[in-house]
């Protein structure tokens, strides 16, 4: 797919469009000014214009006159002067005129002073001549006339006219062809403006057509890509599924429809592991897969188990990669059912279980045989052939060591391992398999140590094959570790189940090794022990913890670097000896302080109620139970207990948390201590031998309705139905659960109901869960609720919210670490308000 272009910047494009918007002014501001200037020239030759015309009747008034003047002398009729003194009279009346004319006119107005003075000459003989023909008559004028001095006045006047004019004719010939050049100008730049705007337009309409084609073409290409990419898509054989940065799906194709039998719609914002487990452990999404930047540490993961619809499991190989959006980096997962690569596996390994059965016989012959040599059975060898003997005992001991941890693998796989199930104490199997690999890390000066619970760790499984897991996993921890370092077990007991882990200070795992680490023949290359492994181990540990219904996983240890130490930790359900079950850590529970005879009648009593019984025989017992587990009712024989019994009950009621657990006494016949004794321990009911199950059963109930009314309020806000449900079921008799799948029915509930504590998930269908917490704080109530956020997103900001008491990220183990929190918040919040 081609690399997308940069997106256009807008000022790029502003400053592009606005060259024509500024060329058009510019130009509107030139033909502006060239009007102006049009409009001066014009003015210029409109003015030369009228100093010709006034210079011109300036003349033809002094000719008039000078006619005039010679018809009166040659008649002496005086009409012939009426031209002379119309002429004297607008003679100045013109000259004026003539004067304002050529006021902006430098060269005129120089020569307006000789024709004022030729014009006063002129009249000046006029008037002389005029004078002698009225005082002596014609002749006397004609003398005058003749002496030819009034015409030279007259030539001189006429030539500085003709030179007024011609000066005249010469600036008004400039300004036409100023004129004409500005004119021819104008029509210059008309044409240049209008062959510019031809160009521009059709350079815009071929810009329009480029883009318009290009964008075509890019649409072409996004849409045959897309149609391609869809096409792939939909119609691949591999099992398709974009996945969110939460780990929720967003879409897939039809071969992962038919692979896990969903309809894509149920699949939709579902979490990843409900088909497939590609991410364990704690912590976001893309940390627990692997994502480093837009790559996956590990694309390829096989073999993994994906979950049908109907729980069939199907084996897979997983292709991953990197889809970066602007909400994050999108996980495309590709899933290839391997079946048939399984059956290939499932004939191998047959095949495998043969030549390992034909293989132990021969072994077992040679094995003793050289055990014989090595004994001298026949006779003594000599010291260079016993070496050779114990070396081929020892290979042979490992070539029978690999032939059975094969057979258990193929027994294991094919579901023909028997295992031996009875109640044991994992303390007891702990320290035997710490007996048993000793010696071994004594050879290399390693420290075993063993830490954790002292209490009874009370199970149900086979003791050789958990000897068996443990054995493995110390020695594999002895092999790894540095000559003179320690290794750690360690054994919890959390929600329900056993916790053994075992500590080394090794190398730590390989990166390309932790994604196949309990498959088979799985080795890492920092083995510093004697004698290299099998590779089964770890295998075989895994199938059986799985056959006893826990789990086992590795993870650095925590007290070392970041790059060295391991722990490898198994899980075993804790067994309840009275109902003979695994322990239900969601079950509503009644703690038992009587002998066994009395317990297992009881519980029988109670049996249809689904509550289960932890039975405990002194004081220091019961203290300890109550102090790990939260029980409905004590029920105590007070013959049985003797004085443990006031006792007991005494320090019960001293501690908050337990001051309103109900107690059901049984005694014999009446009531073993006085009524003032009793009184302030608030026993519910008095139970007199021999139990009737009726009156058991009553006070039963009203003790798990007290304890109901007394649980915790809990409102769980989460979008996802099957959360709700497993939550609800793992807090069953710790606290009573409301369930709400969007924002609008959770503010119903709460504007109705005063909760003790909220689990809040982000995303919600109609908005983020984090606008509960807005709605909290704005409510101005001075009770503060405390808020667990339980999502599967990185919330980051909730952690700053006053109530935000704790924030959890969903995934495989997360579920444990909630019912704790929760029970740690509520028990908190009893203690305070006690």
């Amino acid at each position: 797919m081609p690399t997308p272009r940069a997106a256009p910047k807008l000022w790029r494009s502003l400053m592009v469009a606005s060259l024509v918007p500024l060329l058009l002014a510019g130009l509107t501001l030139w033909f502006a000014s060239e009007y102006r200037r049009a409009a001066q020239t014009n003015d210029a030759v409109d003015q030369s214009f009228r100093r010709q015309l006034a210079i011109e009747s300036v003349f033809s008034a002094v000719q008039d006159a000078e006619t005039g003047q010679r018809g009166y002398v040659i008649t002496g009729d005086p009409d012939f002067l009426e031209p002379y003194r119309n002429a004297g009279l607008a003679l100045p009346k013109d000259i004026a005129a003539l004067e304002k004319l050529l006021s902006g006119d430098p060269v005129g107005s120089a020569q307006l002073p000789k024709l004022r003075r030729l014009i006063d000459l002129k009249f000046a003989e006029l008037e002389r001549v005029l004078a002698a023909r009225d005082a002596f008559g014609r002749d006397a004028a004609a003398s005058i006339i003749v002496q030819g001095r009034g015409k030279q006045i007259m030539d001189d006047f006429r030539a500085h006219v003709a030179t007024m004019v011609r000066d005249q004719n010469a600036m008004l010939a400039r300004n036409l062809a100023f004129e004409d050049r500005r004119n021819a100008i104008i029509r210059a730049a008309a044409w240049v403006v209008v062959i510019l705007s031809t160009i521009l337009a059709m350079l815009g309409a071929v810009i329009v057509h480029t883009a318009r084609a290009a964008r075509y073409r890019a649409q072409q290409q996004v849409a045959e890509a897309t149609a391609r990419q869809t096409a792939i898509f939909r119609h691949s054989l591999d099992a398709i599924i974009l996945v969110n940065p939460s780990g929720s799906m967003e879409m897939l194709n039809s071969a992962a429809e038919r692979m896990f039998g969903y309809p894509s719609q149920e699949l939709l914002r579902r979490d990843l592991s409900l088909v497939i487990d590609i991410a364990p452990g704690t912590g976001p999404f893309l940390d627990r897969l692997g994502v480093k930047g837009d790559t996956i540490e590990v694309p390829l993961r096989t073999p993994l188990e994906a979950r049908t619809a109907d729980g069939v499991v199907v084996p897979v190989e997983v292709a991953l990669g990197t889809m970066p959006l602007e909400d994050g980096i999108h996980i495309v997962a590709a899933f290839r059912d391997i079946s048939g690569r399984a059956r290939v596996e499932k004939m191998k390994d047959q095949f495998l279980s043969t030549i390992s059965h034909e293989l132990r016989t021969p072994l077992t012959s040679i094995v003793g045989s050289l055990g014989l040599l090595r004994g001298g059975a026949t006779q003594e060898l000599p010291s260079d052939a016993q070496r050779l003997v114990v070396i081929a005992e020892n290979n042979a001991n490992r070539l029978i060591r690999l032939v059975n941890d094969l057979l258990d693998v193929e027994k294991m796989q094919t579901g023909l391992m028997t295992f031996d199930f009875e109640q044991a104490d994992m303390r007891d199997i702990a320290r035997r398999s710490l007996d048993s690999i000793r010696g071994m890390a004594t050879t290399r000066a390693i420290c075993l140590g063993l830490t954790g619970d002292d209490r009874p760790l009370a199970i149900h499984g086979d003791t050789d094959r958990l000897m068996q897991v443990i054995v493995n996993l110390l020695s594999n921890a002895i092999s790894y570790s540095p000559e003179g370092g320690a290794v750690t077990l360690s054994l919890a007991m959390q929600f329900g189940y056993v916790h053994v882990a075992v500590t080394d200070q090794g190398p730590g795992i390989d990166p390309d090794l932790r994604a196949r680490l309990f498959t088979r023949f799985a080795q890492s290359a920092h083995r510093t022990g004697p004698t290299p492994g099998t590779g089964l181990g770890l295998a075989i540990s895994r199938e059986i913890v799985h056959n006893h219904g826990g789990r086992i996983w590795w993870e650095p240890a925590l007290d070392t670097s970041a790059d060295t130490g391991s722990t490898f930790t198994f899980t075993v359900p804790l067994w309840n000896g009275l109902s003979g079950q695994i322990d239900d850590l969601g079950a509503r529970r009644l703690l038992l302080f009587c002998d066994a005879h009395e317990a297992a009648t009881i519980g029988a009593a109670f049996s249809r109620r689904e509550i289960e019984a932890d039975v405990v025989a002194d004081h220091e017992a019961a203290l300890t139970a109550l102090a790990n587990r939260h029980y409905v009712a004590l029920v105590m024989d007070f013959q049985f207990a003797g004085e443990d019994a006031l006792t007991t009950l005494q320090q019960i009621r001293a501690d908050p948390l337990h001051r309103s657990l109900p107690v059901i006494a049984i005694a014999g016949e009446t009531p073993p201590l006085p009524p003032e004794k009793t009184a302030a321990l608030d026993i519910i009911d008095w139970i007199f031998k021999p139990v009737s199950p009726f009156r058991l059963n009553h006070a039963v109930g009203a003790a798990v309705e007290r304890a109901a009314v007394a649980m915790p309020l809990v409102l769980h806000i989460d979008d996802d139905i099957d959360t709700l449900e497993i939550t609800e079921r793992a807090l069953v008799g710790l606290a009573r659960i409301a369930k709400a799948s969007d924002l609008s029915s959770a503010r119903s509930f709460l504007a109705m109901h005063d909760v003790d504590l909220l689990i809040v998930d982000i995303a919600l269908p109609d908005g983020s869960g984090l606008d509960i917490l807005a709605d909290l704080n704005r409510t101005g109530s001075e009770r503060i609720i405390p808020v667990i956020v339980y999502s599967a997103q990185d919330v980051g900001s909730a952690r700053v919210a006053p109530n935000v008491e704790a924030v959890l990220l969903k995934s495989k183990r997360s579920l444990p670490t909630l019912v704790e929190t929760v029970m740690n918040i509520t028990q908190r919040s009893s203690a305070e308000k006690l």
